[in-house]
């Protein structure tokens, strides 16, 4: 845990995802990867802490509210990556409702937080940002790392890194010890750290979602809609427009 944990000064739920053991016995290689909470406040310090660990891509998960009135403070060296999870604009909320319309009668009911993950998955937004964040994956160097984030760390963040994880063959129960680190960093939870625009639709669920506990069967909401859209985890990822040789330069490269 003292590893996993980034301590920063002005920052929320920061964590390294190195250290995960995948099926084949490989292990996530630390210092790589990178999940968080918000950026926006970070000092000196906290950037300087950052620009060390060598992170030079920055996906931010945010809504566009959010990005534009709480602006990640970059560090030197660092590529902020627009990567808006939620559908927002007038096609893609209408695009993301007919999916839901298409896939919702096919999926199990679960939690509400389980079904917006459930909602968000199908909708072809969340594609268009795997696409981006494998991608950015893919090119990295072998000394340089990546971090994606939202604002606590938690939703966004982790429906990120339960895909992320599931590319790099960890099984379920490897993947949900990290999907729900983030219950330790409720009891640190401050409206300083809720970003959101409660004065919309997408601001509101966004906020009753920063205060909605994870749990096991939220967790599960991630997994079994990618299981049973599309069939598992290998046809999601080719349905990202990638091959097979991506996912094994994908593990290669992340897996040690």
């Amino acid at each position: 845990m003292p590893k996993r944990i980034v301590k920063l000064e002005a920052g929320y739920n920061c964590r390294d995802l190195g250290g995960y053991v995948s099926q084949d016995g490989r292990t996530v290689r630390w210092g790589r990867l990178y999940r968080s909470g918000s950026l926006s406040h970070l000092t000196k310090a906290d950037q300087a802490e950052l620009a060390r660990r060598k992170i030079v891509v920055d996906c931010d998960l945010r809504s566009r509210h959010e990005q534009d009135n709480f602006p990640d403070k970059l560090w030197p060296g660092a590529k902020l990556v627009d990567a808006h999870f939620y559908s927002e604009s007038g096609d893609e909320e209408e695009e993301a409702e007919a999916a839901w319309e298409k896939y919702s009668g096919k999926l199990p009911k679960l939690s509400y937080l389980a079904m917006v993950y459930q909602q968000n998955l199908v909708a072809p937004r969340t594609g268009l940002v795997m696409r981006k964040i494998f991608k950015e994956m893919l090119t990295l160097e072998d000394d340089e790392a990546l971090i994606y984030h939202c604002s606590m760390g938690k939703d966004r963040t982790g429906m990120v890194s339960v895909i992320v994880l599931m590319a790099l063959g960890l099984e379920d129960r490897e993947i949900l010890r990290d999907y729900l680190l983030s219950r330790e960093y409720s009891r640190e939870y401050s409206r300083d750290w809720d970003e959101a625009d409660e004065n919309d639709r997408l601001g509101q669920q966004i906020a009753k979602m920063n205060q909605t506990q994870v749990s096991q069967t939220a967790f599960y909401g991630i997994t079994e809609t990618i299981r049973q859209t599309w069939g598992g985890f290998d046809r999601y990822f080719a349905s990202l427009g990638f091959g097979q040789g991506d996912l094994d330069r994908l593990r290669d490269k992340f897996l040690e």
